[in-house]
């Protein structure tokens, strides 16, 4: 759970400290679908939500280089998002939000810590209203990725 906050902060900071602040999505974390109780369609999610997470490694080495923005990798990340998982409205909606923060503070107009607090709040809007959002996307891999670095319960389970 620790490396999960510490990872999380790590994502709203996107600074220049280390290769998973200039993506802003931990690295080579050793949790994944091992970590969470079995349960019939975690893994297959876990498994989109752990290529999301090492994808997003790869990103931030570049991130750390100069041989990629912030945004671009963000940008990068959508496409490795769509690939692995599909679109589906909860996570292009959460993909958007992620997308305009990091936006938003590439150019100084929020902070790291502002970044965070805004994409938690809306992640946990999202969980707030998963119970009774229908259609219900059969798996929002994008969004259980952002949760799981928020240290927060998926969506679906």
């Amino acid at each position: 759970m620790k490396r999960q906050l510490i990872a999380f902060s790590l994502l709203g900071s996107l600074t220049a400290c280390s290769a998973l602040q200039q993506l802003g999505v931990p690295i080579h974390s050793g949790s994944g679908a091992s970590s969470r109780p079995a349960q019939s369609a975690q893994p297959r999610a876990s498994g989109k939500v752990d290529q999301l997470l090492a994808e997003a490694n790869r990103l931030a080495d570049k991130v750390k280089s100069g041989e990629l923005t912030r945004t671009a990798a963000a940008d990068q990340l959508n496409a490795a998002r769509l690939r692995i998982a599909g679109g589906n409205p909860v996570d292009n909606d959460n993909f958007a939000v992620y997308r305009q923060l990091t936006v938003e503070r590439d150019a100084g107009r929020i902070d790291s810590d502002a970044f965070r607090a805004k994409l938690e709040a809306h992640l946990r809007e999202w969980m707030r209203r998963w119970p009774k959002y229908t259609p219900k996307p059969a798996d929002p891999a994008f969004s259980n990725f952002l949760l799981k670095l928020y240290g927060l319960p998926p969506l679906g389970y």
